[in-house]
């Protein structure tokens, strides 16, 4: 079934199912890790804050919503150097093509192939199998868990006010990124943003064509936050372990830094658009239209 409300569904219902369907599909994302264990860890992830993302829109009426983000959270941190070693990879490769005509042919090759062999090595190493499979047998524990899952509320109430909280964190993490720049705050903001889109995509039936033409605009500011946010981890990374020649390190950094700014300036245009709105309004008009939504399913 789908990520995203159904038309028969009370809000409880929903919110175990969608949880159930997520960690069903992250088993069989892990035991697929034998045949690409950087794929696997990839969608694991993807389905821990996805997870994450539906149990924040239930926050307040949900009272084991602490526990349980934090479960998810730990699990998929287990295995997040995994990812950053691919998507440093994916950076350069993302910076190659974006500055081709200013580059000589075979530019970074040298940190390139020390971040493959770096990339090789972990995935061989029997410490993360290992960390991998035991991931894989936590996970049936969770699906019992859910099935004992309760909300305090129901309908629109038990979900405009998780739907406010993170589109006004997400609307003051902005503005924190806007103010200091860090990496740190651009990446704080980048995952707020992502749980705005993880509740666009569940509440998509309360106005198709609305609510994708935006979770398409949203998912594109996620996307230029996370391409900047693996810059970051890449820079961090080379200035730490070093990699491929001095000279070639200092023009890499240098031209990722370059990009950083023009993806900044990028989301920044955009995100005012998106955020341009006041949270209680916002979440009482998606209440609004959740409720002709429920209405109109009684018909």
């Amino acid at each position: 079934m789908a990520y995203r409300l159904l038309g028969h569904e009370n809000i409880e219902e929903f919110l175990k199912r969608v949880a159930s369907e997520q960690v069903a599909k992250a088993i069989a994302d892990l035991e697929g890790a034998d045949d690409d264990l950087h794929e696997a860890v990839h969608e694991f992830r993807k389905r821990c804050k996805k997870i994450r993302g539906l149990v924040r829109l239930v926050r307040p009426g949900f009272a084991d919503y602490s526990a349980e983000n934090a479960w998810f959270r730990d699990l998929a941190g287990e295995l997040s150097a995994l990812r950053d070693a691919t998507s440093m990879q994916e950076s350069v490769a993302s910076l190659v093509e974006h500055y081709a005509d200013d580059l000589d042919e075979g530019a970074f090759a040298g940190i390139d192939d020390w971040l493959g062999e770096r990339r090789e090595t972990m995935t061989e190493e029997r410490e993360a199998r290992d960390k991998v499979d035991g991931i894989r047998a936590e996970l049936p524990e969770a699906l019992g868990r859910i099935e004992g899952w309760r909300l305090d509320a129901a309908g629109p109430d038990a979900l405009e006010a998780g739907l406010a909280k993170t589109y006004r964190r997400a609307r003051r993490a902005m503005a924190v990124a806007a103010d200091d720049g860090t990496s740190r705050d651009f990446h704080e903001w980048r995952k707020r943003v992502k749980y705005h889109r993880y509740h666009l995509r569940l509440l998509t039936p309360v106005w198709p064509k609305v609510t994708k033409a935006r979770y398409r605009e949203t998912k594109h500011l996620s996307d230029l936050l996370g391409d900047d946010h693996d810059l970051a981890v890449l820079r961090a990374t080379l200035e730490e372990e070093g990699g491929g020649a001095a000279d070639e390190r200092a023009a890499l950094v240098a031209l990722s830094r370059r990009r950083s700014a023009e993806l900044r300036a990028e989301a920044w245009s955009l995100g005012r658009r998106l955020f341009v709105e006041k949270p209680v309004r916002y979440a009482a008009r998606v209440r609004s239209l959740l409720e002709i939504r429920n209405e109109e399913s009684l018909r």
